[in-house]
């Protein structure tokens, strides 16, 4: 499965991206905009297709997930550290409509500690990272445990290395530089690195 997260900034028809990119096969797409107000995200998925909101997760806004009624939540360390997780994720939270709980975990360690609301894990810098230089992977190689759940490589990942994360085990890839850096080609670098991945099974 192939994820994208969108760039930390508001870009020019960034809706129609996404649209596009879903439409295009992406599994998810994560709406993470960090610093953004309820407001921002607000007008953001407004001008979004509504076809498209059962494949869209956002980062920290479980209201906003139920309103829109998206596909999830996208749970930042700040958010587990606080424990808003625990309040929207639990079995008997009345705000719990949407199906699925994300996060982001940074050591292998992780995969197995980290709590099993959580129903799919992004482990990173898993290459060295294409939106953050200097921010250099270190977890290219097979996963023993996966604690029975997808765990998505994130950091990294484009075209020139995707084709190695089945042998390793990882079930799909969350990406951010590889379609970002250069918006305008975001459907054809897509399309180029899920061809790879879907081959990636002959290899």
């Amino acid at each position: 499965m192939i994820w994208i997260i969108t760039s930390p900034e508001r870009l020019h028809e960034e809706e129609r991206i996404i649209a596009a990119l879903l439409s295009a096969g992406a599994s998810r797409v994560l709406l993470r905009k960090p610093g953004w107000s309820t407001k921002e995200y607000t007008s953001l998925l407004d001008k979004i297709n509504p076809d498209c909101y059962h494949h869209i997760l956002i980062r920290d806004q479980p209201l906003l997930a139920n309103k829109y009624k998206l596909a999830g939540v996208h749970w930042s360390g700040e958010a587990k550290a606080s424990g808003q997780t625990a309040q929207h994720t639990g079995d008997n939270s009345t705000l719990h409509t949407y199906s699925e709980n994300s996060t982001g975990i940074h050591s292998l360690e992780q995969i197995t500690s980290t709590h099993k609301r959580f129903s799919a894990l992004l482990l990173s810098p898993v290459f060295d990272s294409i939106s953050k230089p200097g921010y250099h992977g270190r977890y290219e190689g097979r996963l023993i445990n996966k604690d029975n759940r997808p765990v998505l490589a994130l950091g990294g990942v484009d075209h020139t290395n995707i084709i190695f994360l089945k042998q390793w085990h990882f079930d799909g890839a969350a990406l951010l530089g590889a379609i970002w850096k250069t918006p305008a080609k975001a459907i054809e670098n897509y399309h180029r690195i899920q061809q790879l991945w879907n081959n990636s099974d002959h290899t």
